[in-house]
């Protein structure tokens, strides 16, 4: 009787589309309704989002911001894709407009009208700020725990891309969490990883430039701060292993 009355309470905090107003980011979703809100709807808000912002205009800004800094080839394309869904995020509800998620909520409202749970996640999607972590323990190549390194708080991730570079335990990486249900997180693109060589120095200086650009800053403009010297850090590192192998 007490074994079915626990699975009945299980089953009752589980979010489905029909029963949930509110995404809980604390409540486990259903299968089937994890799979509708990662391949289906955040698939298409992408593409909606790539159409309206991935022009020359945007791409040149962080291209710019690309040039600064000494990155290895192999390394751009994936630093350019998390900039990108940072600019995304951080400017585009700027001057009185609607975030593009508010947008794409707007546009297809006949589409969500009897689905709150949908737009109630796509608003705490639109709450996300890219950050950088610390990859703990890998359960399989997709699945692995990580820690915010500014709130060291520990999180549990899944990483949908099938193509997703499969991280390192004890690696820094950069990039942007969104809540599955239950605790769970999947980055929006794969993380920029960081060498490992690195992680040390970067780890021991990012609380100092994170409060410091805090200060004056939104979470949003100090993260990319923070991003430069992490990357300087970086490309300092990997020039002075290049001299001690010749």
């Amino acid at each position: 009787m007490k074994k079915q009355k626990a699975t009945e309470n299980l089953f009752s905090m589980v979010q489905t589309d029909m029963k949930a107003k509110k995404f809980r980011k604390d409540y486990p979703v259903s299968e089937k309704l994890s799979e509708e809100m990662v391949n289906v709807v955040f698939r298409d808000f992408m593409m909606y989002a790539i159409n309206q912002y991935y022009d020359d205009e945007n791409l040149s800004i962080l291209q710019e911001f690309l040039e600064e800094h000494s990155l290895k080839v192999g390394k751009r394309q994936s630093l350019l894709d998390n900039l990108f869904w940072w600019k995304v995020l951080c400017y585009s509800g700027g001057n009185n407009r609607n975030s593009c998620i508010e947008d794409y909520i707007f546009e297809n409202f006949t589409r969500f009208r009897n689905r709150p749970l949908i737009t109630s996640w796509l608003r705490e999607c639109d709450k996300a700020v890219p950050k950088f972590y610390f990859i703990g323990h890998q359960f399989n190549d997709r699945c692995f725990a990580a820690v915010d390194i500014l709130t060291e708080k520990p999180l549990s991730i899944i990483v949908c891309d099938p193509n997703a570079i499969s991280p390192k335990n004890g690696e820094l990486a950069v990039g942007t969490l969104l809540p599955l249900g239950g605790d769970l997180y999947f980055p929006i693109v794969d993380f920029y990883h960081f060498d490992y060589e690195a992680r040390e120095a970067m780890a021991s200086c990012l609380h100092y430039h994170y409060y410091k650009h805090l200060k004056n800053s939104t979470m949003h403009e100090a993260f990319l701060h923070v991003l430069s010297v992490m990357l300087q850090i970086e490309g300092i590192i990997a020039s002075e292993r290049n001299v001690e192998r010749k």
